[in-house]
Order: structure tokens, then C-alpha cells, then sequence
């Protein structure tokens, strides 16, 4: 791997810690949990990795390292890590709930399925979860994704090995991954990025009534 590499984390029942210690075998890697992570870190790498439990359709901890996406955007890679098997759609859709719409067509996505036990939870999880159940039953026809959360309700789900994160390791190794494996990111070109932050800049300055139609048109 070319660069050295750090991973932000966030842990939520040990899943996320365990890939953690697969990447950080596979490419020799430093990490830090996301509520020790200090600015000073951030310098000193030529890569960064944040990788948290999907929850609520967000990746948790996120916050941790938003506050800095200003100066690490171009170095950063995201991964969420939740239940459900991995999809694209997942993938897509977290990073549209997770990373702010100023840099997300610059950061690239990854998502992997890692475990679920309801016996683990929290009693606001266990609440959350619960409803959950009731809103997918209620529902006329259950999805695929919602026979799966039906089922891990009472059989404990543990995917966590190296072949639902080799994608992520082999793109922090500069390899060539799969596109379908990840989201990739959409602006890599300096010009397209001076074109979007000053499109960014007028949708800012713009009256109330134009703002909702320029930052339209820039999330797409």
C-alpha cells in the first residue's frame, strides 16, 4: 500500500472493532476510535478510513470526523457496516444519509455486512427494534431485506470475515475494485471540483426561492 493509512472508528457491539483488526492485519494500518480521534492526527496520513456501524440509515460516530471534512475530503474513504447483506443500494443510500452534500460526490462508499444479536442491544435499541417489527408486519408484502430483519430477530446474524471486506482492502492498496462492489467517487478531475464548490458558492448566495432548485441540481 502506498501512503500510510489511518482508520477512524466507531464501534457500536464489536462487529466494526473486528474488521478493524482484519484491515489493520491486511494492510498494517494505525487506527483510533472515533471519540479519541484529535485534529493533530488527521496530518500525518496520506489516508483515511472511517468505518461505523450503520444505525438509523447513517453510519454512527460520523460526526466525530465531519467536522473536519474540509481539510481530509480528498483523502477520505467510508465504510458502513451493518446487518443486512451488502447491496449497492445500501451503500448508496447511506452515503446520502451520512456524508454532507458539500463532499459526498468526492468521497468513495463502502459497505459491509457485519452481525446483529437483539440480545446485545440496549433497551432503546431493543424498543427501536421492536416497532421496527411491527412497521415490517404491517406492511401488505415484506421485502427481501425485511424477511431478513424478521429472521435475525430471533437467529443471531454474524458475517464478519475478510471476503465482506476484501473490496475495501484492496481499494486501500490502490487495486482496481468492482464499481458495483462500492460507490465510487463522482468528482476526481480539479476542474470538475472548481466547478462544483463555485456552483456550491451561488446556491449559498442565492435568494431562498433558487437555492432549492441549484442544490438540486447539484446532488445529482
Amino acid at each position: 500500500m502506498k501512503g500510510k493509512l489511518l482508520i477512524v472508528f466507531k464501534s457500536t457491539h464489536g462487529y466494526v472493532k473486528r474488521y478493524v483488526d482484519i484491515l489493520g492485519n491486511a494492510l498494517g494500518c494505525d487506527a483510533v476510535p472515533a471519540d479519541k480521534l484529535k485534529a493533530e492526527y488527521l496530518g500525518g496520513y496520506d489516508k483515511i478510513l472511517f468505518i461505523g456501524s450503520v444505525r438509523g440509515g447513517q453510519i454512527a460516530g460520523f460526526k466525530r470526523i465531519s467536522d473536519f471534512l474540509e481539510g481530509i475530503y480528498k483523502k477520505l474513504t467510508v465504510c458502513g457496516v451493518g446487518m443486512l447483506p451488502y447491496s449497492k443500494e445500501i451503500a448508496e443510500s447511506i452515503k446520502s444519509s451520512t456524508v454532507s452534500v458539500m463532499y459526498e460526490k468526492f468521497i468513495p462508499v463502502f459497505y459491509a455486512q457485519g452481525g446483529f444479536d437483539f440480545n446485545e442491544l440496549s433497551r432503546t435499541e431493543k424498543m427501536s427494534m421492536t416497532m421496527m417489527v411491527r412497521q415490517i408486519k404491517a406492511g401488505s408484502v415484506i421485502s427481501e431485506e425485511g424477511t431478513f430483519f424478521l429472521d435475525a430477530m430471533h437467529t443471531p446474524v454474524d458475517e464478519v470475515k475478510q471476503s465482506n471486506i476484501q473490496p475495501l482492502i484492496d481499494y486501500l492498496d490502490d487495486k482496481t475494485v468492482d464499481e458495483k462492489l462500492y460507490v465510487p467517487p463522482e468528482i476526481t478531475d480539479s476542474e470538475q471540483e472548481k466547478q462544483f464548490f463555485e456552483e456550491m458558492e451561488k446556491a449559498a448566495a442565492a435568494p431562498d426561492n433558487k437555492k432549492r432548485a441549484l442544490k438540486k441540481k447539484l446532488m445529482k
